[in-house]
């Protein structure tokens, strides 16, 4: 048996890139290959028990520091346990390819979204982090060509795309009612739905600003965690009290059973500054949710024509309300059958994942 020593920064539920893996682990064949994963500890809502009830193990470690990480890296791959290193990009766990190197361990690097940061700062801090990929990489693969360029610059590399599975998220008439009942949403109002952790990237900002170009009867829902980030929160709910929309805003924190949510919205919005191939614009065409992206997004993920895309600057907000008029309550009949026939299917993606692996 093969085993893989993952470093996908955090093995935390609120993290896309473990979204990503999970969704392959939980089908891969682990009579031939196991995932091991290292790690930082933030301490927040986890895979760990799911990982340890596979096969896998968790390696962690509490203070994320050069010195840190280079000593379990080197503990763990001198063991020659490890047929690769895979290694979700960018984090301080980049570190670790040289040493895979210096074991002769074959090393994977991954991207995940098509912009290096949120800020000029962070994401020239990311670029020098990540200038060790061009020399101890031994395969290169993205979750979209988009997000490919951004990391890799010139160099060639694969895609394998984020994949999810479909049924899961199939529209659900009874899931719709318990959740608006939960949310305090009557049959007359019309919820629209964001899904992504409280971060800059997802732009929850521009979410309130059009929200508040559109009459009384819709509402806006956040769902999903804001980790360590109170300040962001508190300052979006500021946001909201400025425009007096708090009783149109709802934050449902991380919930474990989004699936149910998608049911309940009646539109679904993903203004994002940037991403990889977002999962979340996956799982709502799945439910037959009519989407408005933004245009910084990869349209790769267009598997239906109820997916659009628009800007996210300042005049198009009339256009997004204006849009979101049009298509709310809409859902796509043939949504499941569409995301089956696409590049996204899941038998197709977990082959792509077998080969990688030489499985």
């Amino acid at each position: 048996m093969k085993r893989v020593l993952q470093l996908p920064g955090s093995i935390e539920k609120r993290n896309g890139r473990m979204s990503v893996i999970m969704n392959v682990y939980r089908k891969i064949d682990r009579s031939k290959v196991q995932f091991d994963f290292a790690c930082t500890d933030y301490g927040n809502d986890n895979y760990y028990r799911e990982i340890v009830e596979l096969g896998g193990k968790v390696f962690l470690i509490k203070k994320e520091s050069i010195y840190n990480i280079r000593k379990l890296i080197s503990e763990l791959l001198s063991t020659n346990k490890y047929s690769f290193l895979h290694y979700h990009a960018i984090s301080k766990w980049g570190i670790g390819l040289s040493i895979a190197h210096k074991y002769n361990v074959k090393v994977i690097v991954e991207s995940h979204s098509a912009g290096l940061s949120d800020t000029f700062i962070k994401s020239v801090r990311n670029r020098i982090f990540s200038l060790n990929i061009f020399k101890y990489s031994n395969i290169r693969i993205a979750i979209s060509e988009k997000a490919g360029k951004e990391l890799f610059l010139g160099s060639k590399f694969d895609v394998i795309p984020n994949t999810i599975n479909a049924s899961n998220f199939k529209f659900d008439k009874d899931s719709r009612n318990i959740i608006r009942k939960k949310l305090g949403i009557s049959e007359n109002e019309l919820l629209i739905g964001c899904v992504g952790r409280i971060a800059p990237v997802k732009n929850q900002e521009f979410s309130i600003r059009v929200l508040n170009q559109l009459d009384e009867n819709y509402k806006l829902v956040f769902v999903g965690g804001e980790g360590s980030n109170l300040d962001r929160l508190k300052k979006l709910k500021l946001i909201i009290e400025n425009y007096g929309l708090e009783n149109r805003i709802i934050f449902t924190g991380e919930v474990q059973n989004v699936a149910d949510y998608y049911s309940a919205f009646d539109v679904f919005w993903l203004p994002s500054l940037f991403e990889g191939l977002p999962t979340v614009a996956l799982e709502a065409t799945a439910n037959g949710l009519s989407c408005i992206l933004s245009n910084k997004i990869t349209k790769e993920v267009q598997v239906s024509d109820f997916i659009h895309y628009l800007p996210i600057t300042e005049s198009s907000l009339g256009g997004w309300s204006d849009l979101t008029k049009n298509i709310v309550g809409v859902r796509d009949p043939d949504s499941l059958e569409k995301i089956i026939k696409s590049e996204f299917n899941f038998k197709r993606v977990l082959k792509k994942w077998n080969n990688l692996y030489n499985i």
